[in-house]
């Protein structure tokens, strides 16, 4: 096991299980085993070196991370809702505009198509645009994910996160996919759509500020 503060690997006589308790060698610093055997070794951690389309950034005042949501899906995304879109809501709704005609049940067949284009549309945006941003000061922070300033934010106070977790969940597609989950009064869960490399980030940078914000758990 490897400290989570310097990164040094752990001698087994300083790590308890039954305690839950570990004590890095090199720098002295204290440790819940538990919260650090969901460290992935697949990606290196450098605090300093966001991989490709992540950033830190620390005015000593306030840190901002985040990373964007920026997928190759995209490359499949914008023509098929082109095609998709324009096909259904030309067909529908352009020969209406066409033959200067109006017709109710053609109009209200069409709503699912216009709903689904916003949805499909969105999501589309975001692999383009999208980003997932945390604010975060000594007091607590607020995750915000969406494009430019349109989205949700979600706020929290860090004595009230108990655990900062990583976790696994099944897509439509039956495919793994990763989030971070804050486990707090009011649990928030995140970065659904981040590269593995990204999320691996921003939860390790995450868990280090945490170190650094909450005394306590040293």
């Amino acid at each position: 096991m490897k400290c989570p503060n310097c990164q040094n690997e752990v001698v087994n006589e300083n790590i308890n299980i039954q305690t839950d308790m570990g004590k890095c060698q090199n720098c002295n610093h204290l440790f819940r085993v538990s919260e650090n055997f969901d460290s992935s070794p697949q990606f290196a951690f450098d605090i300093n070196q966001p991989p490709k389309g992540a950033w830190y950034k620390n005015d000593m005042q306030e840190i901002k991370l985040g990373a964007t949501l920026r997928s190759p899906i995209a490359f499949f995304l914008v023509p098929f809702m082109l095609i998709w879109s324009g096909g259904s809501l030309g067909g529908i709704y352009g020969t209406q505009i066409a033959n200067q005609e109006f017709s109710l049940l053609q109009s209200l067949f069409g709503i699912p198509f216009i709903i689904g284009t916003l949805i499909f549309g969105f999501f589309t945006l975001l692999v383009l645009f999208g980003k997932v941003e945390l604010t975060i000061d000594r007091q607590g922070g607020k995750v915000f994910t969406g494009i430019g300033k349109l989205g949700k934010s979600k706020s929290f106070m860090w004595n009230e996160v108990s655990r900062i977790r990583e976790n696994q969940i099944q897509n439509a597609s039956n495919k793994q996919q990763g989030q971070i989950f804050i486990d707090a009064a009011q649990p928030i869960r995140f970065g659904l759509g981040l590269s593995p490399e990204r999320q691996h980030y921003i939860f390790h940078t995450l868990k280090r500020i945490q170190m650094q914000y909450k005394p306590e758990r040293r």
